[in-house]
């Protein structure tokens, strides 16, 4: 057997930037081994499947998204601080000339219609970023409450993640997490 010459990461990586841009469908195998260099019978071996690919990029992707929530949330010196960054930092994001939103909610759009596994797979690392809102909001408010911002907070995401593809976005979209999350000014963090 052939010893593997290539590191998952670093192909996840590279197909990472490729299906984020293209979408799933868009993404076809001579696309993809162009990116990562690899012939289609090494990411047949290593990943079975395009849907395989896709997946382990998709949980690439998502671990270091959470991961980053969950360092913001840790080293801001309040709850209110660390998501006004976050919602910052998008918008900020948004200004690029190679905006390209979200990863998890792109594919959440593109494979809606599908409900396959992908689609499955997006929504609940979605799901997931959603209750780490809800988990850090609960140490200021009720649990009911802190469910009901993190579900305001996550609409609001997926609007700036979705409205940033539109020219000048940053400024409205700035305005509107300020209209649509008054509350942000309003917690009194426990």
């Amino acid at each position: 057997m052939a010893k593997k010459n290539f590191e998952r990461e670093d192909v996840l990586d590279k197909v990472i930037t490729l299906f984020w841009q293209n979408g799933y469908a868009a993404s076809s195998i001579q696309q993809i081994t162009k990116a990562t260099g690899l012939k289609p019978g090494s990411l047949y071996y290593e990943f079975e499947s395009k849907e395989g690919l896709f997946q382990a990029a998709l949980e690439r992707y998502a671990t270091f998204s959470i991961d980053a929530i969950h360092q913001s949330m840790a080293n801001a010196p309040s709850v209110n601080q660390a998501i006004k960054q976050i919602l910052n930092d998008l918008i900020e994001q948004s200004k690029s000339c190679e905006y390209c939103g979200c990863f998890l909610i792109k594919t959440q759009l593109e494979l809606a219609s599908q409900g396959n596994k992908l689609y499955q797979f997006a929504s609940a690392q979605l799901a997931q970023i959603e209750q780490i809102y809800v988990t850090y909001l609960s140490k200021s408010v009720t649990e009911a409450q802190a469910k009901a911002y993190a579900a305001q907070l996550m609409t609001v995401i997926f609007g700036i993640r979705i409205y940033g593809y539109q020219a000048d976005s940053a400024e409205t979209s700035a305005n509107t997490v300020t209209a649509l999350l008054p509350w942000l000014t309003t917690i009194v963090e426990g």
